[in-house]
C-alpha cells in the first residue's frame, strides 16, 4: 500500500522510498481533518477500511483523542463503503474527503475470564483517590484525636480524684499550640498548601482554648470559660495573620470566642444569672446578624468616604474593587458564622439554664424554638452557600435542643414522640427538596417574610421575660 503526503510541492512521496506514482494506480485526493487537511496518494484498488488506520496516523494525528471508529466520506455524502475501493466507490483525482469519527460507539471489549471484565469496569468508573483527598482525611482525622484527648483531658483535671500537674499539662497544650500555629505559617507560606496551614491554625487554637481553660485553679467557672474564650480569639487572630489562610473560619472563631469572652465576664465580674447572660447573648447576636452586612462593607472598605475628602479618593480604585468585594465577602461570612453560633450557644443556654433553676420550661422552650425558626428564615436571605449553611445548622440545632427539652420535661407518650419526630424529619425534607422547586405568589412570599419579623419581634418580650424584666417592673409600679 502507498500514501504520499502533499509537503508543499507536487512532489508526491510514497511510504518507504520516492518512485514515481502511476496515475491510474492511484487517486490524488484532499483529506480534511478538523481544521487541517492533508493532499494524498491513495492506491485506488484497495478497500477503504485498509487505507483509514494510516490515513488517521498522518491526517489526523493531532486530533487523536479517545479511541473512536473513523470513517472518510465526501462533503454532505454518506461515509464511504470501507469494504469497497476507492474506485468502487467513485473517488476520481482532486476529490476531497473528510475524515471523521462515526456516531456510533465502540463495541464493548469481550473478556473471556469475567474477573477481567469486572476489574476493567471498576477501573473505569471508580474515582481514584488523590493526594487532595489524603490530606482532608488527615486533618479531619487528626482534629477528631486531638478533640477527643483534650476533652478527656480536661474531664480528667477537672475532677475531684483527677491527675495531677494541671499546670504542667496547660504547658504542654500551649506549647503545643505554638509548635502547631509555626507549623500552619510555614505549609501555607512556604509549599502554599491551604489545607495543611488551615487544619494547624485551628489545631493551634484549640490548644490555646485548652491551656487557658486549664490554667486557671478552681474550675470549671467563669474565670475558667472567660480565660479559654480570651485565648481563643487572640489564637485565631493570630492564625488569620501568620498562617493567611481562612480568613473566613478563623473570622467566625475570633467574634465567637469575643462574645462569649464578653459574656463570662459579665458572669465573672457581676451577679447576673446564666439564663439572663444568655438570653441578653442570643438577643443580641440576631441582631448582629441583621447588621452583619454593613459590617462587612465597612471591615473590607467599601464603604463611601466622607465628602470632605476629593472625588478621587471617595471610591476605591476600580483595580482594587475585586480584592475588596472578595475580602467583603470574606468578612460577611465569618460575621455570619460567629454570630450564629453565639446565638445558637446563648438559647441552648438559656434554656438549660432555666430548666436547672426551676423556672418555667415552656419559655425556655419558646425561647430556643424561635430562635432557632429565625436562624432558619435568615438562612433563605443569604445567597453564599456558607452562610447559608451555617445558619441553617445552627437553627437546627438550636431546635433540635428545645425538641429535646421538651420530650424530656414533658414526657409525653411514645406515640407521640414518634409523630413529632416523623414530622420534623418530613418538615426538614420539604424545606429543603420541595419548597426550592415551588413558585411562590407575591402574597406568599410576604406572608412568610411577615412570619420571620414576627419570630425576631417575638424574641425581645420572651428575652425581657427570662431576664425578669416583667416582675421587676411591676414590683417597682405602686
Amino acid at each position: 500500500m502507498w500514501i504520499s503526503e502533499h509537503v508543499g510541492t507536487r512532489d508526491w512521496l510514497a511510504c518507504g522510498r520516492r518512485r514515481e506514482i502511476d496515475v491510474p494506480d492511484f487517486r490524488r485526493v484532499s483529506v480534511y481533518a478538523g481544521e487541517s487537511h492533508t493532499d494524498l496518494a491513495l492506491p485506488s484498488g484497495v478497500p477503504v477500511g485498509s487505507l483509514i488506520p494510516q490515513i488517521v496516523d498522518i491526517a489526523a494525528a493531532p486530533l487523536l483523542g479517545e479511541p473512536a471508529h473513523y470513517r472518510l466520506s465526501t462533503p454532505g455524502a454518506a461515509a464511504l463503503d470501507e469494504s469497497k475501493t476507492l474506485a468502487q466507490n467513485g473517488i476520481r483525482d482532486g476529490t476531497v474527503l473528510v475524515l471523521s469519527t462515526s456516531p456510533a460507539p465502540l463495541p464493548a471489549p469481550r473478556f473471556d475470564d469475567p474477573s477481567h471484565a469486572v476489574a476493567t469496569l471498576l477501573a473505569a468508573t471508580t474515582r481514584p483517590p488523590t493526594s487532595a483527598a489524603g490530606r482532608l482525611t488527615a486533618a479531619l482525622a487528626a482534629g477528631w484525636l486531638a478533640t477527643v484527648g483534650t476533652l478527656v483531658l480536661i474531664c480528667k483535671a477537672f475532677e475531684a480524684h483527677g491527675i495531677g500537674h494541671v499546670g504542667a499539662a496547660a504547658g504542654v497544650l500551649a506549647a503545643a499550640g505554638g509548635i502547631a500555629l509555626s507549623a500552619g505559617a510555614i505549609a501555607h507560606r512556604g509549599f502554599g498548601d491551604t489545607i495543611a496551614g488551615l487544619t494547624l491554625g485551628l489545631l493551634a487554637t484549640g490548644f490555646a482554648t485548652a491551656a487557658g481553660l486549664l490554667v486557671v485553679p478552681g474550675g470549671p467557672g467563669a474565670p475558667n470559660a472567660l480565660l479559654a474564650t480570651t485565648a481563643a480569639a487572640a489564637t485565631a487572630v493570630l492564625a488569620l495573620r501568620i498562617t493567611g489562610c481562612g480568613s473566613a473560619t478563623f473570622t467566625a472563631i475570633g467574634g465567637f470566642a469575643l462574645l462569649a469572652a464578653v459574656a463570662a465576664l459579665v458572669a465573672a465580674v457581676g451577679s447576673a444569672p446564666p439564663r439572663v447572660i444568655g438570653a441578653a447573648c442570643a438577643l443580641l447576636s440576631l441582631a448582629l446578624i441583621e447588621v452583619s452586612a454593613r459590617m462587612s462593607i465597612l471591615l473590607a472598605g467599601l464603604s463611601p468616604q466622607p465628602a470632605v475628602t476629593a472625588a478621587a479618593d471617595r471610591t476605591p480604585a476600580a483595580d482594587d474593587l475585586p480584592a475588596r468585594a472578595a475580602r467583603a465577602d470574606s468578612w460577611l461570612t465569618g460575621l455570619v458564622g460567629a454570630f450564629s453560633a453565639s446565638a445558637a450557644l446563648g438559647a441552648i443556654g438559656t434554656l438549660v439554664a432555666v430548666c436547672r433553676t426551676g423556672g418555667s420550661a415552656v419559655v425556655g422552650i419558646a425561647f430556643a424554638a424561635i430562635t432557632g425558626v429565625a436562624l432558619l428564615a435568615r438562612s433563605r436571605r443569604h445567597p453564599g452557600v456558607a452562610n447559608a449553611v451555617t445558619l441553617t445548622v445552627t437553627g437546627t440545632v438550636t431546635l433540635s435542643a428545645g425538641f429535646v427539652v421538651a420530650v424530656t420535661a414533658s414526657a409525653p407518650p411514645l406515640p407521640w414522640i414518634a409523630v413529632a419526630v416523623a414530622l420534623l424529619t418530613a418538615g426538614a425534607l420539604w424545606l429543603g427538596f420541595l419548597a426550592p422547586e415551588l413558585t411562590w405568589s407575591p402574597v406568599a412570599r410576604r406572608g412568610v417574610e411577615l412570619a420571620e419579623y414576627l419570630a425576631l419581634a417575638a424574641v425581645v418580650p420572651l428575652a425581657c421575660w427570662i431576664c425578669g424584666l416583667y416582675g421587676t417592673i411591676r414590683a417597682l409600679t405602686p
